[in-house]
């Protein structure tokens, strides 16, 4: 069974939402807590992860504040990654703990939105803009 993307992804926004503000500490210390609970406190790779966070988090804070947000939603995806690399599959419920505690402590909540497009019969081509458009099937 695999984690749920969805829940990757929102605990990875609920992260990447406090790199550049006062909660972002609190945010990594729940993330090395996550860690040490799967890897166990002597795992190898604490470091790395700590220096890939923290990287990501420097570039954020680098950003002028009235154009963190759109920094944020870049980093999203690399904490999403970093997460999936270490959380157990069979425990979504350690990442909605997370999510509730960044939440508890006034991190604000991530929005999504996805499209999706079904059922459509096309006999030219077909453009579409955006970033990560996932096109699949016969044309």
């Amino acid at each position: 069974m695999s984690m749920p993307a969805e829940l990757l992804a929102a605990a990875g926004g609920a992260i990447a939402g406090t790199m550049g503000t006062n909660l972002y500490e609190f945010a990594r210390q729940r993330v090395v807590d996550l860690w040490r609970h799967y890897r166990g406190t002597e795992g190898e790779g604490e470091a790395e992860l700590l220096a890939r966070l923290d990287t990501l988090q420097q570039a954020v804070v680098a950003i002028q504040p009235d154009q963190r947000a759109v920094m944020v939603k870049g980093v999203q995806v690399p904490v999403t990654e970093i997460l999936a690399s270490f959380v157990n599959s069979g425990q979504p419920e350690a990442l909605k703990d997370l999510i509730n505690a960044l939440q508890a402590q006034g991190a604000g909540s991530p929005v999504f939105s996805q499209q999706t497009v079904t059922g459509n019969f096309a006999l030219g081509n077909i453009n579409t803009a955006g970033r990560d458009n996932n096109l699949g099937g016969a044309r």
